[in-house]
Parts: structure tokens; sequence; C-alpha cells
């Protein structure tokens, strides 16, 4: 049979090499047959490979297989991976897999006794086990298919989640309808997962993680929001093997809103070690199985199942902000993004828009719309920008207001809002929808999906009902008169640059002595490295660049700066989110999200290096995360010596150490072999 047709894996651990014989012959070339010969071997394997099936036969000494067994029940990684006992000389006492008091011990799944000493009987003998633990093997195939990732990838099905957004506390009201919420969803087969939140709004939560293996047992998939707002690279990187021991692989990888003042004693303090970028990046090392030293080898971890999606928001207002998050988009996906799902925002030229970018570019990503029941009090408090990343214009609060003068206060105004974003969405080419608001019922859940379905096939008559632009805001493509969303053909970006004089500075400073090519890089280079082994004069250096540093860019002395990213700019120290790739979806018609009377540092490095016509440079390439080692050294003598990540961008090596002098003083070389 071809390989195409394996299911899975069975290890055959016994001290008779006859028995994988028959079970080869027996699986009918449905699974990979693997044979140990003893104990510690079988272990080292079930435990390395993870085979669906462990055939467990005679091992020497006897009693051996006992105790496997019982390694194996109590071991983390094999203690549910189904056992077939099979005793191959059932009339010999001295071969007996296990005696009569340890079979009575023994939970295994199956047993047989291969009492005919013909092979052919035997094959058949064994034949009727195996394929009832392949029956079972395949159910828990079925069950362990990650099926939203099976219907976002299906260009028929129209993928459905449902957003939750957990409280605080531990045995609160809104957890328990968190929990009956997903029940109701995995009982109507309507919702294809359920999203949770990560302490939204930047206010401390209950642990989304522990949600969602809960969601998980009630029999639908979740969808885990990972905000790297509250923890750095370790935390995640602990916490999303928690999640794949536990079998929970849905991602949604979010900067997250900045702290809330509500916090145990104040405001609690910002991490942003990672951007959604660099932990997208970590993701995809963890599924490829991540490399990593210990006791001075290397090691690589059995690698993980994630489906890991990503946000943008196509509502921004001004040219730099929206380019700023399609720039970064682009190193999403470069970055292993699945899939996308867009902030919340009612423009259906914006919602056209990013599927119309995606297909420009080539892009092959399934994307979901963000369809939030809107009632006026939501739409207010967005509109004055209290939720950042929300987009509602005056316009649609004043449609709002006269919605609420209804009996039921605009409730089926905004719930058919919402279906006729789905039906809208759907008619575009989006792949699903991601349904949430406040106080949503499944009832009400339901009603947007049938009656977005009913309308879809005529959506086009629905797109003059969503025409909320904002004032004076910037489009990615040229309007469609006919359709009323946008041609394929780019609009004009109308945006002006700006020539700060510190920029221009800054600029001739690097190309000077920054700029691995030049001539006064080469000719620095050994000086640098010389003042590097001098403690003094690496002092004396240290401190000369950072007293300017500080004086020109506010320089936070991280060691492994930034400034070459974004237009010399300080992510550290000018952007509260740290962020390094681009802009988080905070920001409010141009001005930072955490200090809204300052200007989005990423606003203004596009500025910057719009006035230089190289603004598209934003998106080349991904910045990987601040390496906090180098902090309190200088960026200058690490760039120069290799270690900083601009400088292994750029191909600068360290300097190599001497070669060790022989004792007429010549350095000592490698010597030629004969044949050079």
């Amino acid at each position: 049979m071809a390989d195409n047709n394996i299911i899975g894996k069975i290890l055959v651990v016994s001290s008779d090499t006859g028995l994988a014989d028959i079970v080869g012959d027996a699986v009918r070339g449905s699974l990979e047959v693997i044979h140990a010969s003893d104990e510690e071997q079988g272990l080292k394997i079930a435990r390395k490979d993870i085979p669906d099936i462990i055939a467990l036969g005679y091992i020497e000494p006897q009693g051996t297989a006992f105790e496997l067994h019982r390694r194996l029940r109590q071991g983390w990684i094999t203690r549910d991976i189904p056992l077939l006992v099979v005793d191959l000389n059932p009339q010999d006492p001295t071969k007996r897999v296990l005696s009569m008091e340890e079979g009575l011990q023994v939970e295994a799944d199956d047993y047989i006794s291969l009492s005919d000493k013909d092979e052919r009987a035997a094959v058949a003998q064994l034949a009727g086990p195996i394929d009832r633990l392949r029956d079972r093997l395949q159910s828990r195939l079925k069950e362990r298919a990650n099926t939203v990732r099976e219907v976002i990838l299906d260009p028929a099905t129209f993928c459905i989640t449902w957003e939750q957004i957990p409280g605080r506390g531990a045995f609160e009201m809104q957890q328990e309808e968190l929990i009956e919420n997903a029940r109701r969803a995995s009982e109507g087969g309507k919702i294809h997962a359920v999203s949770v939140t990560d302490n939204p709004g930047g206010n401390p939560a209950i642990s989304t993680e522990i949600l969602c293996t809960e969601v998980k047992k009630l029999g639908i998939e979740p969808l885990v929001h990972l905000a790297f707002r509250d923890k750095n690279r370790n935390q995640c990187e602990s916490l999303l093997y928690g999640l794949a021991a536990l079998g929970v692989r849905n991602l949604l990888m979010l900067t997250g809103d900045y702290p809330s003042s509500g916090g145990f004693m104040g405001r609690s303090k910002p991490v942003f070690d990672l951007d959604s970028v660099q932990g997208l990046q970590l993701v995809e090392m963890m599924n490829a199985g991540m490399e990593h030293e210990a006791m001075r080898r290397k090691v690589t971890l059995s690698p993980t199942d994630f489906f890991t999606g990503a946000a943008v928001s196509p509502f921004k207002q001004q040219e730099a902000e929206l380019m700023g998050q399609y720039y970064k988009l682009k190193k999403k996906i470069e970055a292993g993004a699945k899939f996308i799902i867009t902030q919340v925002g009612y423009d259906a030229r914006k919602l056209h828009e990013l599927i119309q970018w995606l297909r420009v570019n080539g892009y092959d990503i399934p994307a979901l719309v963000n369809i939030y029941t809107l009632p006026y009090g939501a739409a207010k408090t967005m509109n004055a920008n209290q939720i950042p990343g929300c987009v509602v214009t005056d316009k649609l609060v004043g449609e709002l207001a006269k919605e609420r003068e209804a009996k039921d206060k605009g409730r089926s105004a905004r719930l058919d809002r919402a279906a006729k974003t789905y039906a809208m969405a759907k008619g575009m080419g989006y792949a699903g929808a991601h349904i949430g608001g406040h106080g949503m019922t499944y009832e009400m859940v339901e009603y947007i999906i049938n009656k977005g379905e009913e309308l879809s096939s005529n959506w086009q008559d629905l797109v003059a009902e969503f025409d909320f632009p904002q004032k004076n805001g910037s489009y990615l493509f040229q309007k469609d008169p006919a359709t009323g969303l946008n041609l394929d053909k780019p609009a004009a970006r109308n945006a002006k640059g700006t020539h700060p004089p510190i920029y221009l500075f800054a600029r001739l400073a690097h190309a000077t002595l920054f700029n691995p090519d030049s001539i006064v890089f080469k000719a620095f280079k050994p000086i640098v490295k010389f003042a590097d082994t001098s403690p003094a004069l690496k002092t004396i250096f240290e401190s000369f660049e950072h007293i300017n540093k500080v004086a020109f860019f506010s320089c936070m002395n991280c060691g492994d700066c930034g400034l070459f990213d974004v237009a010399f700019l300080c992510p550290m120290s000018q952007c509260p989110k740290n962020q390094r790739n681009g802009p988080c979806g905070g920001s409010y018609e141009g001005w930072c999200e955490v200090n809204p009377d300052k200007k989005c540092v990423w606003v203004r490095a596009y500025e910057r290096l719009k006035g230089h016509n190289e603004e598209d440079s934003i998106g080349d390439y991904i910045v990987p995360p601040c390496n906090w080692e180098l902090t309190g050294t200088s960026s200058w003598l690490n760039f120069y010596l290799g270690r900083d990540h601009s400088a292994k961008r750029l191909g600068i090596e360290p300097p190599q150490p001497a070669q060790p002098a022989d004792k007429a003083g010549a350095s000592k070389e490698p010597q030629k072999s004969k044949q050079a």
C-alpha cells in the first residue's frame, strides 16, 4: 500500500523480532511499524516519536514488560497512547508477556493470545484487534483535527468565531456566562470557534489559557488571544508549550492594549518584550521544532502544531497610519500568520481595501471580518477614541442615536447592521466573520448568521449603507464609482514628507560612520576593536555615546539600537509599546494611543522617510526583539563588532581571534594539504 495511505505509527516492543513481522503484515500498510527490542529503547522511542499505538510483547528478562507498561501509563507524553498486549508464545510460561497477577493490574486497551503457530493464521488472528485500534485511531485523528484550521482554509466554508470577554475574578458570573456561551455554541453547530480575549483594555482578568482549556472540553475549538503587553519572551514560550500540551492550538497574536490604571495598587509595568511579528516568528520556530543549547550540545524540541493569526486595522485615517498597518501586515504574513482578523470599523471601502490589497500583492491568506454589534453607548465611547483602534464616525453615531429611539432601543437595527456586514464580507471574499459585542447571546449570533446568509446573494446592494468615511481619510486604492468600493489602481499618496535637521544629520552620520562599505567604517573598525579590549577606553566610549544619544535621540541605552529601523527615532523611549516592526493599532488621527499629545513614532518615521521617497522601506525586513544582554553597553561598539541585530542583518562579522604565534614570532596558519 502506498505511503500516503499510512494514517499513523505503531510501535512494537518485543525481544522477539517475529512479532514485528506479524504486526507489519496485520496492519496491511496502514500503519508505519517501528520496532524496539528492549524496555529502554521502547520507552525512548515512545517518548520521542509518540506512536499512535503500542503493541507490547514479551521482553527479556521476564517481568520487564510489566515495568514498561507502568512507565508508559505514568508518563506525561505516553499515558494516553492505546496499548495492545500480544502474547506470541502463550504456551510457554517463560515467554508470556505478563504473569496472571501482572495481567490483573494492567490497563491495556486490548489483549490477544496468538495460540496458532502458523504465521499466516497469527496474522489473521491479530488483524481483528489491530483493526479495532485502527478504527479508534481514526476517531482520535478526527477528534485531534484542527477544525478551525480546516474551516478557515476551506474556500467553500464561511468560518464563524464568537468573541468572549473574560472578567476579573475566578468565580464571577461573567466567567459562568462565558462557559455557558461556549456550551451553547458547541451544541448549536453554527460556530466554529470561541475566541477568548487576553486582558482586554489592559485590565486584569482571569487567564485566557485557563478558560480556553475549559472551552475545549466542551467540544468546540478555542481561539486564544495572546497579547504581549504583560509577558516577556520566556513566559510566552512557557505559556505556548503549556497550551500545546493541552491541545489548544489556535492563536491570535496581538500587541495588546496598554495597561490600564485598574491594576493592583495602580497601573502595572508594561512589558512588550515581543511585538506581534516577533511572536509569530517564535511560534513558527516552535512549530518547526525549536533548537536550543543544553549542556553544550544542540537539542531539538518536539514540534508544536499551532495555527496562528494576526490582526490589522484597515480603518486608519492618515496615510502614514494606514500604510504603517499594511507594512506591518506584510511582515506578519512573512513571519508566519496563517489568517487575519480586522479591527472594528464600519466603512465598506476600507473593508474591501484589505481584500483588494491581499489580491494585488498575491497573498493567498484568508481574512475574517470583525463584526461588533454596536449599541449607542459603545459607539460614543469608540467615537471618543476611548477604545483604541475601533473607528466609529460622527455620521454613524448620529444614525445610532436615531435608532435607539425605537421601542427596542435599536436592538433589531444593530443586529441587522451586523448581518449586513456579514453578507458584505462574504460577498467581498472574506473567509469568515469574527462576531462580538457586549451582552451578545447565542440567539443573537445565530440571527446574524442566518440573516447574513439570506442577504449575501445581494450583498452589493448593501454597500451604500456603509458609507462612513473619516474626514480627510486616506485610502489605498481609487474608488470604483460603479460599486462604491475600490478599483485595483493605487490611490495618490499626497502626504508631505518632512526634513528635520536632526534626521538629515543622522543620515549623514550613518552613511559615513555606520555604512560597512565606507572607507571611514573600515578605517575605524580596528580602533573600535582595540577600545573594546580596554575597560577604561570602553567606559569613555560608552559615556560619550550615551551623552550624545540621550541629547539627540532620548536614548534608553539598550545596547541593541533600533534607530536605524525607525528613521532615527528611538522605539524604546518614544514608543510606549516599544514597537520595532511598525505601529500598533491604537493610534488616532496620527496621535499616540498612550500619549495623545504626541505623534505616533511610526507616523513621524513615515513622514521622515517619505521626504526621501523611502517610506516603503518600513516593510523591507523584520526587526528582531531587543537583546537585553547588551543593555548598558555601547551600541556603536556592538554594531562595529557584529554583536547587535543591525550588524547581523548587514553581515558584519565579529573580529576573529588572533592566531597564536610560533617560536619565531610568526602567526600559525593551518597547514595546506599536499593536494592544494
